[in-house]
């Protein structure tokens, strides 16, 4: 979905229900205060019965450590502060990690003339954005009804290799896990190609394995192979940032909601990504929160 449609939706919803978004702020603290939520901000301090925290698992970008990273005389950015590939044309540029961040920059930087190279450190789960003309998110929401994960982490490789061909051959091997069951034990959703595997087969996107170190001008990979570089671009995930800021124990649960987020009044959602889709878990999420909260407010007012 487009960026410009997202933010129309979201402005027409804030009409539609006279929403007020506060914007601009940032959150040093929540915790609770005589029986209330305390949140403080940035300009203001607010008291609330209930707290929903809504910010997701990409809230802090994660700077791994690698080796000679520091000493590295081109340019190094986070995928978070990529914006488009105009300023790397023409630019041997490293992007370390493949998911579909790291995946779709690669692609990005490849249509716009640049030179790049992704590493890969351990296996992924590659997926096409429709299968045999259906979106593949339907065809894993249909496939978990009909057959058990186990069966479906069986038969996908098979049907994948049809529609994609056969990775390995260009450096890009799966995990030992099964999607549907790393998607269950590790929130990881695979790569939903939207042209990087054809731009990997035609050579426009080169694939590395692990860096062992980078180097002032270049990288060394773990295979012994080197490469000369322009610009290195860390696609390596993000964190939640809640930790920092929330004094209370609580962990996110799927659906927004147990007896602990009723009892505490805090819940926390759109911190799981189902193979249903994570906008439309955070829609069902959100629907039970609104349910529990207002259950919560009815009990407290008899």
């Amino acid at each position: 979905m487009p960026r410009d449609l997202v933010t129309q939706y979201f402005e027409a919803y804030a009409a539609s229900f006279d929403l007020h978004p506060r914007f601009g702020e940032t959150v040093r603290q929540v915790r609770r205060d005589d029986g209330h939520w305390l949140v403080e901000a940035t300009s203001t301090c607010l008291r609330s019965h209930h707290i929903v925290i809504a910010t997701g698992n990409n809230a802090e970008p994660i700077v791994p450590d690698i080796a000679g990273l520091g000493t590295f005389r081109g340019k190094v950015l986070h995928s978070a502060d990529y914006a488009n590939a105009v300023p790397f044309a023409g630019q041997s540029v490293l992007v370390i990690g493949m998911g579909n961040t790291g995946a779709e920059i690669a692609l990005d930087l490849a249509e716009a003339g640049a030179h790049p190279t992704i590493s890969v450190r351990s296996g992924v789960h590659i997926v096409p954005r429709e299968l045999f003309g259906v979106p593949i998110q339907l065809v894993g929401m249909l496939a978990t009804k009909v057959l058990p994960q186990r069966a479906n982490d069986r038969l996908f490789p098979i049907v994948l290799d049809l529609a994609l061909g056969n990775l390995e051959k260009h450096g890009i091997r799966r995990p030992k896990q099964g999607l549907l069951e790393q998607i269950a034990t590790a929130s990881r959703i695979p790569v939903i190609d939207v042209g990087t595997v054809r731009a990997i087969s035609s050579g426009a996107i080169k694939v590395a394995p692990d860096v062992r170190r980078i180097m002032q001008t270049g990288a060394l990979f773990n295979d012994g192979t080197e490469v000369e570089l322009d610009t290195v671009i860390l696609a390596t995930g993000y964190r939640p940032s809640y930790p920092k800021f929330l004094q209370a124990d609580v962990q996110p649960v799927r659906g927004g909601v147990n007896e602990r987020a009723s009892a505490l009044r805090l819940y926390l959602i759109g911190f799981h990504n189902p193979v249903t889709g994570l906008l439309r878990e955070i829609s069902r999420e959100a629907m039970r929160v609104a349910d529990d909260i207002m259950a919560v407010e009815r009990k407290s007012h008899r």
